[in-house]
């Protein structure tokens, strides 16, 4: 086979030169790296570990460190391969629908009384076990190689958003040679790349890829290139079981925006975020955070003697133990919404926390104000969600733990040790909380084997320990980690602070491992602390006034009219319903953008991902005689329904 070799290098290079361009305009991070890369190479300050190789008139990337090849076959051929085993079904997804494993069938949602006729509906008139799409929407690609296996399956596929992950930027940049990436945002579809080993990277691009046509995400294809890719395809699993449509409903929203408003009647104080800006209340005071991680065990009597020295603050949960140790937390941390946070600050003395303040999220349950208000104990209120703009919004986390680390170092505070924050459980006992806590769990330290089809959050995993060089824990605990490190990353381009993680748990980038010996030895060097800390927070909290949602309860009953009278138009068609329902959405949110309450329009937005989720899942299926307009008519009467319940709920809350 004759080669033109120059035109096969200006083909090269043009290739590489439009990626570029597409790079610098959509993606100038990963841009940037490449430049820095390719100037490196060219000045030998890096050394090459990868080169593209032309074999026997096909590329391949070369290990130079070996001498090995990525493919070593036919790269071309071996794309088509790969594209003909991907096909319109769910196999090799990642189905976001929860099912019951018992029956096969879709898991209803027993708390979204809206949701519960469609899901019923999917299952009974839906063969869930052979499933085929109509089109894929959404489409992950986990590794590149040289990236033709991409082009590939996009001809057969063409999803609508697409993301492309490859950890190593190396093999990236050879790929800019070979395969066209402007191809992937082409028309309206989107493209998100994660190129790098940087684990919080790759979290967040696959927050924006998931949060990008949310109602999309029923069902979301994928390929892996290659098997040492698992880590990454593990990453995924882990991010999906914990970000999907139920995780955090509309209704939970309700409820908890009822209980905030709840607050401002009973004229509680308010963290206020403008009073806490200019003010620095722990100035020169270090603070000691205890998490309820079975570490704690090894410190109870060090925090016991040296408490004094500390501004001390825990989580509700180690509440009851502290107590039965003669430690006295300054600040107590509690976000709850369950009922379960009332037993955690239930204490044996009613006078336990009489100088002490607690920081809770206003959707705590009324069983747990019932237990503040009435042992008259000094609380205040942080917003769920912005709710009150006015008051600014300290942010929230999935857990108790990483929420008053947030907090504390939005508040300013300076020198922090962290002790129980173990993201792992006991090494021996299998405890996963320290003794005494209110609550207990424990694991099976035998159960270590991982299945690489059937990812669960039990499995035990080994990782980089903080004070030991590896851990046992699972990804149910290693959440926590994810928790801290998000969190790290948001907070420290504004924040200046020092923090010490004393837990014999797994590692926290962000936080300097610190061993009991040492922390004695800083301990012994430290002053009183005598920060009047009710005082303190008096002074950067507020009691919220004036409010009035008059007029977006007018508003909430013109909506709620004009549903009724979309429900009387006659629908021809599965377009047609679409057509329709699309317009009277967009009339909704110009409604809501008005109100006062910003508010109702999240909530009408977290109602719509959830129930077009299912929608579009039907809508999206091939099955015959599925869209008929007996079914059609049905799913526009349920979406209609859905929308006047919750408008007429939220109106009845904001009275």
């Amino acid at each position: 086979m004759n080669i033109d070799f120059n035109e096969l290098e200006k083909s090269l290079q043009s290739i590489y030169q439009k990626n570029l361009n597409f790079l610098k305009e959509n993606f100038f991070d990963i841009y940037n790296n490449i430049e820095n890369l390719s100037k490196s190479i060219l000045h030998n300050n890096y050394k090459e570990k990868y080169s593209l190789e032309l074999c026997d008139g096909y590329f391949d990337i070369k290990n130079l460190e070996n001498n090995g090849f990525y493919y070593s076959t036919n790269s071309y051929a071996d794309a088509e391969k790969r594209a003909e085993i991907v096909d319109y079904t769910k196999n090799s997804s990642y189905n976001l629908l929860r099912t019951n494993p018992k029956n096969g069938k879709l898991s209803f949602p027993l708390d979204l009384k809206d949701i519960v006729p469609i899901v019923d509906f999917i299952n009974k008139e839906i063969d869930l076990d052979n499933i085929e799409f109509l089109e894929i929407k959404k489409f992950i690609y986990i590794g590149v190689g040289l990236g033709l296996h991409l082009s590939e399956i996009d001809k057969k596929i063409k999803s609508y958003t697409t993301m492309i992950i490859e950890p190593e930027l190396e093999i990236f940049r050879l790929s800019l040679f070979t395969v066209d990436y402007t191809e992937f945002k082409e028309g309206n579809r989107e493209l998100f790349l994660s190129v790098g080993k940087d684990k919080n990277q790759r979290y967040n691009t696959l927050a924006s890829f998931y949060k990008h046509h949310e109602y999309m995400n029923y069902n979301i294809k994928s390929y892996k290139l290659l098997e040492n890719f698992d880590y990454i395809h593990d990453e995924i699993t882990d991010f999906f079981t914990n970000n999907f449509m139920l995780a955090f409903p509309y209704s939970k929203v309700i409820m908890n925006l009822e209980r905030t408003l709840s607050h401002v009647r009973e004229k509680d104080r308010f963290l206020d975020l403008k009073k806490i800006v200019p003010t620095d209340i722990f100035k020169n005071k270090r603070v000691l955070m205890i998490s309820a991680g079975p570490s704690l065990d090894n410190y109870i009597d060090i925090i016991k003697e040296n408490q004094d020295k500390f501004v001390v603050v825990c989580v509700d949960v180690i509440l009851r133990k502290l107590e039965k140790n003669g430690i006295v937390p300054d600040i107590v941390f509690s976000i709850d919404p369950s009922p379960m946070c009332a037993n955690y600050l239930k204490t044996s003395d009613p006078n336990y926390l009489k100088n002490s303040v607690i920081i809770l999220m206003t959707q705590q349950d009324k069983s747990t104000m019932k237990i503040i208000r009435d042992r008259e104990l000094n609380f205040y209120c942080s917003q769920f969600a912005t709710i009150f703009e006015e008051l600014g919004y300290l942010g929230t986390a999935e857990n108790v733990g990483t929420f008053s680390f947030l907090v504390m170092i939005r508040l300013k505070a300076k020198e922090l040790y962290l002790i129980g924050n173990d993201a792992a459980f006991d090494q021996i006992t299998g405890n996963r909380y320290s003794k005494d806590s209110s609550y207990i769990q424990m694991e099976n330290l035998e159960e270590n084997i991982i299945n690489k089809d059937n990812i669960s959050l039990d499995d035990i995993i080994s990782v980089k320990g903080n004070l030991q060089d590896y851990v046992k824990t699972n990804r149910s605990l290693l959440n926590f980690k994810d928790t801290y490190d998000v969190t790290i990353k948001e907070l420290s381009p504004y924040y200046e602070y020092e923090a010490y993680n004393l837990s014999d748990g797994v590692f926290v980038d962000g936080l300097t491992p610190l061993s009991p010996e040492l922390f004695l030895e800083k301990v012994k060097l430290f002053d009183i602390n005598n920060m009047n800390t009710i005082e303190k927070m008096n002074e950067i909290s507020t009691v919220v006034d004036g409010y009035n949602f008059e007029d977006d309860s007018k508003k909430i009953s013109l909506i709620i009219s004009r549903t009724k009278k979309f429900q009387k138009i006659k629908i021809k068609s599965k377009d047609d319903f679409l057509g329709n329902k699309l317009d009277h959405m967009i009339w909704i949110l110009s409604i809501t953008k008005t109100m006062k309450m910003d508010m109702i329009s999240k909530i009408f937005l977290q109602y719509t991902e959830v129930v077009d989720t299912y929608i579009n899942f039907v809508l999206n299926l091939k099955q015959n005689d599925l869209h008929n307009k007996k079914n059609i008519d049905f799913l526009s009467l349920k979406w209609s329904n859905g929308i006047i319940s919750i408008f007429k709920e939220i109106k009845n809350k904001i009275k």
